[in-house]
């Protein structure tokens, strides 16, 4: 693979939303090593579509299949709703397009499935957008359990939530999600990532009201147990309901115990503490777009087609789909066996 290889490379997006302007904007702005180019913007929403292809002087279209074939991208990132995600990774599959493809892989586990095998039929590198395997705080947490600084993992307690702002005004799509499949997606797959293992059953209890009387029919909040096969459990929480007032929009915290040790990690106060006439803010100082994105151009370059293939997706998908039921049922949810 040379420089010059990676900066032939044309990027696809799908879904013109929150994730895929990060995206787009850091391709068309060359953020990153590789310089590659965005090849082209497609969503469903012409008038976003356009929009953001103009920000990134790039054609827009409202039709994937007409963007794969015409303007023949090296690769699609697929960033629209939660639960869109199926249609466009199975189009990109189709067409033999290598796919990142956001969290979570799927909102139902026979759509998980059905990902995973046209993927591993296709041939082509996948991914599920995991992005916090790329954050350099969970980087380096992940170091030090590994290094055997802490010892043996005895569990795992975690917290991420997102003000008001997020599911009243940022996410249009809010009421066909939750905090669940938007927030604990993330913190279900640091978890498996950070330790190695694998979800048994999930205890959970979720609670509307606030929301759901400004019209956005989701969970507050979401509170788990989760036990693992390695014999820790992990508590997790996730609310949507933060007052807006916050110095922050995202507040992540997660504290791992071990037989030797501890870690901590606070990714909403990044050191840098900014207080105006008008408010108090925690202004962002980390951003791993450029390495989350570098890393997947390296393995479409190499055409490194992992082994597996989303078989991390579809175990996530299968934790949030028992967290759910958990909820539903009032008691404690085994994970449904996967056909691996």
């Amino acid at each position: 693979m040379t420089e010059e290889t990676l900066r032939r490379l044309r990027v696809g997006i799908v879904g013109a939303g929150v994730m895929g302007t990060v995206y787009a904007g850091a391709i068309a702005r060359g953020d990153t090593r590789w310089r590659a180019s965005v090849a082209g913007i497609c969503d469903r929403d012409v008038l976003a579509a356009n929009r953001l292809a103009a920000d990134c002087g790039a054609p827009a279209y409202t039709d994937l299949a007409e963007m794969l074939e015409r303007e023949r991208p090296d690769l699609v990132y697929v960033a629209v709703p939660d639960h869109l995600h199926k249609e466009p990774f199975l189009t990109c599959m189709e067409h033999r397009v290598p796919c990142l493809v956001e969290k979570p892989l799927a909102t139902t586990l026979p759509d998980a499935v059905e990902m995973r095998d046209a993927a591993r039929a296709a041939g082509v590198v996948t991914e599920v957008n995991f992005a916090n395997r790329f954050n350099p705080a969970f980087v380096r947490m992940r170091e030090a359990i590994v290094a055997g600084d802490v010892g043996e993992v005895v569990g795992v307690n975690a917290r991420l939530s997102n003000v008001l702002d997020y599911p009243l005004r940022a996410l249009s799509w809010a009421g066909r999600t939750t905090c669940g499949w938007f927030l604990l997606s993330h913190v279900f797959d640091l978890a498996h990532w950070l330790t190695g293992a694998s979800a048994v059953d999930v205890t959970a209890h979720g609670v509307k009201g606030r929301l759901v009387a400004d019209g956005v029919d989701t969970y507050d909040v979401i509170q788990s147990l989760v036990r693992y096969d390695a014999g820790f459990g992990g508590i997790y929480e996730s609310a949507w309901v933060l007052p807006d007032s916050l110095p922050a929009g995202v507040d992540f915290k997660v504290e791992l115990l071990g037989t030797e040790g501890a870690l901590y990690v606070d990714t909403q106060d990044q050191m840098v503490h900014l207080a105006t006439s008008r408010r108090f803010t925690y202004p962002g100082t980390l951003d791993w777009t450029q390495t989350r994105l570098s890393a997947f151009l390296d393995r479409v370059a190499e055409n490194d087609v992992p082994a597996g293939v989303l078989d991390d997706g579809v175990e996530n998908t299968a934790l949030l789909v028992a967290l759910h039921d958990a909820i539903t049922a009032g008691a404690t949810v085994r994970l449904a066996e996967q056909v691996r």
